[in-house]
Parts: structure tokens; sequence; C-alpha cells
């Protein structure tokens, strides 16, 4: 299996049908398979098709998912892009260091590498489903790349990071999906214990949850105690007449 089969490329709300075709030709150029698409509209047309001119099947295989969430659930490594700059939009990661993760983690696991729309990216909501923000530099302070011209300086780094030698892949991260869960669990073994939640907003709570367990790079086997120690909690708070988050 090529690293490259195990990248996966998804947009956001795209409004242009144009920019998909553009798109599906980018990744056939650069060895990427995996298109997805999170509330796309109509966006299989005869505009689509004509501009993937070579790329078809990229778009025959191309999933349509309801929600980024859905979209990311079986990725290890989620990346999102932006040129804009402002709350949670640090970048932490030199994008050459950061394509290299990408591909050294699609050695055994699923990485999706995020898009915004083209109006205005991605929204400041959909950031924390996010591990790494990839921003590449250009020659003036606030770009904005066409979507597909994004896709394509984004894919031709990792198909070009992907040819080179490797070194040994890191051991098995949780998915996205494995990650809200526990976040979720988390959240649900503190309310057993009535933790205060900042401004009393469990959701703002679990936002910073996302991003301290992102920044963990952990493992299903250390989700797996994270979870034993979450259950442990409840079981003390039932005991000791705690009401917990259903109380």
């Amino acid at each position: 299996m090529s690293v490259l089969d195990n990248v996966q490329i998804v947009l956001v709300n795209p409004s242009v049908p144009a920019n998909i075709g553009a798109t599906a030709r980018a990744l056939k150029n650069t060895g990427i398979n995996l298109l997805s698409l999170v509330n796309p509209g109509t966006w299989d047309t005869s505009d689509t098709r004509r501009i993937a001119h070579g790329s078809g099947e990229i778009l025959d295989g191309c999933q349509v998912f309801a929600s980024l969430p859905q979209a990311i659930a079986s990725s290890s490594f989620v990346v999102g892009t932006t040129h804009r700059r402002g709350r949670d939009r640090e970048i932490t990661t030199p994008a050459d260091t950061l394509i290299e993760q990408i591909v050294n983690t699609a050695q055994t696991q699923r990485v999706s590498v995020v898009f915004g729309r083209e109006k205005d990216g991605l929204w400041q909501d959909e950031l924390q489903y996010c591990h790494e923000l990839l921003r590449f530099p250009t020659a003036i302070d606030y770009p904005s790349l066409n979507l597909s011209h994004a896709v394509l300086l984004t894919t031709y780094h990792i198909y070009a990071a992907s040819l080179q030698p490797l070194p040994e892949p890191k051991p098995l991260r949780m998915t996205a999906a494995e990650r809200e869960h526990l976040g979720h669990h988390l959240l649900t073994a503190l309310d057993a214990i009535d933790f205060e939640h900042y401004n009393g907003q469990p959701e703002h709570f679990l936002r910073i949850l996302r991003r301290v367990l992102s920044r963990a790079e952990l493992t299903a086997r250390d989700a797996m105690v994270l979870h034993k120690i979450c259950g442990q909690i409840e079981k003390f708070a039932l005991r000791h007449g705690k009401r917990g988050i259903d109380g």
C-alpha cells in the first residue's frame, strides 16, 4: 500500500463545482486518490466533470459527509489549512516539517488534510478538530489562493516527500473518532464529581480537551488507560452519591 493511499483531502462546504473538478485533477497529478466533501451542495455537474478531465475515477470514489467530524472520523492525524491569522490560527510547526509528519503518519494510518470554503476558509469551530494547521509562506502577507491551487501546492509537497526515504513509523495514534469519544468520556467523568467548567460551559471546556488531546499524540492504548480512569471516577461518584451528568 502506498503512503499516498492513506492521505485524504477534505473540502469543507465548497461552493464552486469547477473547483472540485480542478481539485480532482490536482490529486490525480500528485498520486492521491481519496477525496471527501462536507456539505458541498450540488457538486457533480457537467462543469465538474469537464474540468476534472482524466480524473473522473476520483470523483466517482468521492465521499460526501454532513459534518467535518464524520469526514475525519477514521483519521489519526488531521491537518487544517489556513491563510488567515488570528485566534486559534497560530502555526506551531513549519510547513516542511508538517509535510514530513503527514507522510510519516500515512505509512500506517489515515491522514486528513482539510481545506475550507473559497470565501472564508475553515471556521473557528472547525479548527478544534485539527491537530495542526498548515500555511505555506508566500510573497505577500495575506495571500488568498484559489482552492484547487492550494490543494495542488499541498499535495505536490506531500507527493515529493513520499519519494524520500521514510523513518520507522511511530506507534498508532488514536483516530479522530476515538479522540472525540475520549473527550466526551472525560467530560462525563468530570461532571460526575461536580467539576466546575470555565464560565459554566461544558462545550467550551470540551474544546479545550480536544486541543489537549490533539497535542498529546495519544495512542489507542493510552486512550484505554484514560477511559479506565474515567470509569473509576464515575464509580467513585456513584458510591458517594454524586449526581453525575444525567442526575
